[in-house]
Order: C-alpha cells, then sequence, then structure tokens
C-alpha cells in the first residue's frame, strides 16, 4: 500500500512541479522515503500528497484559500527544487515564495500576512500580488555567483511600508527534518559555550509558542522562527495552502471584508488535528537510509570537513534521540547546531525573524542532502548555489575562516570533501 502511495506522490513530482525531464534524476533518488507500512504513516502520505481545492470544487479536498502559494505539501517539499527553474508571469505553482515580514521581526505584514500569495479566487478574489526574480552576479573569491533579487511586479491590496522586508525563499524536502524538537535546549546552550571558545557566535533563536504564550527555542526554518514541527506544520498549511487549523483557525484575506467573509463562510477548521498528527508522524519517519559503510574517498573528505572547521556548525556528532523514531537504534548525524550564525552581507536579505537579524541563518540540515542534490536541486534560503563549491563561497562572516581554509585545498581534496557531503 505505501509503495502505491508514494508511486503516486512521485508520479504528481515528475508531471506537475516540474515535468518529464526530471524523471531519470528522480529515479536516481528511489527509494524517496524509510519508514514503517503502519496506518499512521500511509494517512500521512495521504495528508502530505491532498489536493486543497477552492470550495465547491470536486476534485479535492476543500479548503485552499482564499489566498494561496500552492494545492499540496508535495508542491514546496520535494527534492529538485530550484529558483533557477522559476517562471515568472505565470500561474504555475512554484517552489519559491516571497517573504514579508514587518521592521522588528515579530509578525508578518498587516495585510499579506507571512507572504504574498500568487494565487487568489479567480472572479472573486484577485491574489495577493506577483514578483519576478532577476539575477544579478557578484564576485567572490575570485569566483562569478548568481544571486536572486525579487521584483514585486504587483501588489493588489496596498503598498508595502517602507519599513517592510522581502525575501525569496525556497522549499526543501523534507527527509530527516522532522526529529529536530528532540534536540534539548541543554545540548544547545553546550554548543553555544563550546564555540564561544572557538571565537564563533552561534546563538539560539527564542520565538514566540503561539501554543503556550512564552518565548520558546526556535528550531524550524531558514532562520529558526518556528519553535516546533507543530507550529511549522500548522503555519504552512494557512500561509501556502490557506487551510485553517486549531493552531491558526483564522484565513489571512487582504479583500473587501465583506468578500472575505462570504469565501470563509464554509464552517469549521478545515484540517483536523487528528490530520495533522498523521502527518507529522510522516514527517517524522520520512528520513533517508542510513550511509553504506564509508568508502575510503568519503572517509578522506569527512577528515578534510573536520581539518577546516565546517564541523563547528554542521556538527557530526549532534544526534537524533526521538520517540517518534520506529528505529530505536536510529544514530544519524543531522550535520547541524540549530543555531543561528552570521553568514555575512553576501547572505543578508534585510530580514529579521525575532532575534534573527538580516545576516543571521540557521546552520542548514545536511542529513538527506544527497537525495536532493540528485535530483537537480540548488542550495541556501533561496537556492542561488548550484553546487557544494558554490555554498561554500557563499559563507562568511563567522564562517569566512572555514571558507579560506577551503580554498586553501587543493583540487583534489576540494573533490573530496564535496564527495563527502554529496553522500550525506
Amino acid at each position: 500500500m505505501i509503495l502505491l502511495l508514494l508511486n503516486k506522490v512521485m508520479n504528481r513530482v515528475m508531471l506537475s512541479a516540474f515535468g518529464p525531464k526530471l524523471i531519470i534524476s528522480i529515479t536516481l533518488c528511489l527509494p524517496i522515503w524509510a519508514h514503517s507500512d503502519s496506518e499512521a504513516t500511509i494517512k500521512g502520505v495521504e495528508a502530505f500528497e491532498t489536493r486543497w481545492v477552492i470550495p465547491f470544487l470536486s476534485s479535492g479536498s476543500w479548503g485552499r484559500g482564499p489566498h494561496s502559494n500552492a494545492e499540496s505539501c508535495l508542491d514546496c517539499h520535494q527534492p529538485g527544487a530550484s529558483p533557477f527553474l522559476f517562471k515568472t508571469n505565470s500561474n504555475e505553482i512554484q517552489p519559491v515564495i516571497l517573504r514579508v515580514r514587518d521592521g522588528n521581526g515579530a509578525s508578518g505584514h498587516i495585510n499579506y500576512g507571512n507572504e504574498i500569495s500568487r494565487f487568489g479566487i479567480t472572479g472573486k478574489l484577485h491574489p495577493e500580488g506577483d514578483f519576478d526574480l532577476n539575477w544579478y552576479k557578484k564576485n567572490m573569491e575570485g569566483h562569478v555567483l548568481r544571486y536572486p533579487s525579487a521584483e514585486i511586479t504587483k501588489l493588489n491590496f496596498g503598498p508595502l511600508a517602507s519599513s517592510d522586508t522581502s525575501s525569496v525563499r525556497i522549499g526543501r524536502d523534507l527527509t530527516n527534518i522532522g526529529m529536530l524538537d528532540s534536540i534539548t535546549k541543554s545540548q544547545l546552550q553546550d554548543i553555544v559555550d563550546e564555540q564561544k571558545l572557538l571565537g564563533l557566535n552561534g546563538r539560539i533563536n527564542y520565538v514566540l509558542d503561539p501554543i503556550t504564550k512564552t518565548k520558546n527555542i526556535g528550531r524550524y526554518g531558514y532562520k529558526a522562527s518556528s519553535p516546533s514541527l507543530l507550529d511549522q506544520v500548522s503555519k504552512a498549511f494557512r500561509d501556502e495552502l490557506g487551510v485553517t487549523s486549531v493552531m491558526y483557525p483564522i484565513n489571512p484575506c487582504a479583500g473587501n471584508p465583506v468578500v472575505c467573509s462570504s469565501l470563509n463562510s464554509v464552517g469549521g477548521l478545515e484540517i483536523s488535528q487528528n490530520r495533522i498528527k498523521v502527518l507529522l508522524t510522516f514527517i517524522r519517519t520520512t528520513s533517508q537510509p542510513s550511509p553504506k559503510k564509508s568508502d575510503m574517498r568519503a572517509s578522506t573528505g569527512k577528515n578534510l570537513f573536520k581539518k577546516i572547521g565546517c564541523n563547528h556548525c554542521h556538527r557530526s556528532d549532534l544526534y537524533v534521540l526521538s520517540e517518534h523514531q520506529t528505529d530505536t537504534q536510529y544514530d544519524r548525524a543531522l550535520y547541524t547546531d540549530l543555531l543561528i550564525h552570521d553568514m555575512g552581507s553576501g547572505l543578508s536579505d534585510g530580514m529579521k525573524e525575532f532575534l534573527a537579524r538580516p545576516e543571521d541563518w540557521r546552520t542548514t540540515p545536511l542529513s538527506g542532502i544527497k537525495k536532493h542534490l540528485l535530483a537537480g536541486g540548488t542550495l541556501l534560503h533561496d537556492g542561488r548555489a548550484k553546487s557544494i563549491k558554490e555554498a561554500i563561497l557563499w559563507h562568511d562572516g563567522e564562517a569566512k575562516t572555514s571558507r579560506g581554509n577551503y580554498l586553501s585545498l587543493d583540487n583534489e581534496q576540494k573533490l573530496l570533501l564535496e564527495y563527502f557531503v554529496r553522500q550525506l
């Protein structure tokens, strides 16, 4: 049963979001997920690939909108996502979104929420707006790199304030990402203390927990601005799909209040807690099979990874300790410290998110990167880096020394290090 569902998911990936040209590259990544064939997992897969539609269409679950950027979780969270495939001036669903935030970094825009929604309801409600990606070049250590910048081409419900900021973000697949809740505050504080001795300034991003209404550790998102998987998933249903839940029961609607009221009056919350629960179970057990025994190239590359300092932040000693894992011996390193770091002006997006400044980014977990790269995916928060080498070259700020150490390697050593990372 589970394989049939996964095949169904993959058919949607290949035929809708990116088209048949990625069939070969995605096939290389199979099996896509490794987890138990439990009833909860099967229902979780179904929830993950459910197509949400505007009431009262009959081709999916009711509840999408009134504003949205996708019609299923799968649209944004799959291996192979790349902003270089973004089609401007089109009505196609894309894994690229434009995040918006107020100047103090504590909340989204008063009208547009957390992102500019490119879809409304035909004949009833305009989309919030649209944007193009303009590509620019930057010389970094003798290499010419490209990066995207969003140009807002349309805003249908008023301008952004001068203090508001926007940032291009791209979705990533969920391999090994659902277990970050298991990392404790004491583990993170130990890492903070250790890094201070190394001259680094990794910090916990304390954010507002919508459940407890208190400050909590941020773990999810590019700037660690969400405290839990439950919050991250519930927020995504609201922001990307326009689907309400117990956590986020109000659908933002930037249009006329009378129009919005009529569109939001279908009744009740649009996704149940039970349905979110099985989706969380699926995500928490969505893991790439443990790598095969390391070969000589990977072992040498791992040693270089440590030698040049990458492991100070992309830690190989931070493991998952989670009751959600079906395999109690699960010991895959996450290759993150879950802390936010100053990554330099080249990666600054001008946006604050709680304690994270524009130049601050959470250390992205490298575990599961193999599948994403094999499928043609790109790296960093906006997908600007086409390769591991480009991603390293963009590292600055606290990572400047490690970048310099990488550049001092000979070509063969660089290839070995990159080979190691591609196996994670």
